[in-house]
């Protein structure tokens, strides 16, 4: 029975073979540059060129879609001194040690703050706004690579500079800024971190994207990594607030 397959496969590869050689026997007529071009196309030179179609595409579409989205929360993002004159009014309850909140933007106040504070009417005693910061250069020198900014009412304003050739650690950068004194008295390793978990919701409310497209972004936006493993931060010190966001 072996040995049959065996003749078989032989036989079928050997027509193979004469049949190719047949073929390159047989006279061709010569093909311009263009013929041969559409030969390739057709013969499946469209395949990569259609994964490269629908790579750019998600990636244009995640682009547009991330701008649509920081415009929509730059909109709900309260000011600083709106949300310092908000606390001194109206004290929340200061909860003893610090927390930090991570947040894309440099300057007003982060959407997952107003939104905790809001609902729960709490606040530590001291809190950092974290914001990572690319700059053009490959890598930043230790003596630049955090920059504090006070806000008021126990916040400071914490920007960290990486270069694009960096992982940012900002676990690491965090301990070299709390040994000055300006934080002098936080610990990174037992304190809160706060992350927004954003649901995007797909409507016609912002201009320059379809319905359909908001709708591929906020999928992607959902699979997206979660930032704390990005970052760095232990899994046990993150709470995540939820924020749903129309665009």
């Amino acid at each position: 029975m072996k040995t049959r397959a065996l003749a078989i496969g032989l036989a079928f590869v050997a027509s193979l073979w004469i049949s190719e050689a047949r073929a390159d026997q047989a006279p061709q007529t010569p093909q311009t540059p263009k013929e041969q071009a559409v030969a390739k196309l057709v013969e499946g030179g469209w395949f990569p060129l259609l994964l490269a179609c629908i790579v750019a595409f998600l990636m244009l579409t995640w682009r547009s879609g991330w701008q649509l989205l920081e415009q929509e929360r730059a909109k709900l993002r309260q000011r600083e001194d709106e949300f310092i004159e908000w606390v001194v009014k109206t004290p929340p309850v200061r909860l003893p040690g610090a927390a930090a909140i991570f947040t894309a933007a440099t300057t007003g106040i982060p959407l997952c703050l107003t939104h905790h504070l809001r609902h729960n009417r709490v606040l530590h005693e001291r809190v950092l706004f974290i914001a990572s910061v690319s700059v053009d250069a490959p890598r930043v020198e230790a003596a630049e690579r955090f920059k504090l900014v006070p806000v008021g009412a126990g916040i400071t304003r914490v920007l960290f500079h990486f270069g694009f050739m960096e992982t940012p650690d900002v676990m690491e950068g965090l301990r070299l800024a709390c040994r000055e004194p300006e934080l002098r008295g936080i610990d990174p390793e037992t304190m809160t971190y706060y992350f927004r978990r954003v649901m995007v919701i797909p409507s016609g409310k912002a201009s320059g994207m379809a319905v359909w497209r908001k709708s591929l972004f906020a999928t992607m936006h959902l699979n997206a990594n979660l930032p704390a493993a990005y970052f760095g931060v232990p899994a046990a010190q993150v709470v995540e607030v939820g924020l749903e966001v129309e665009i």
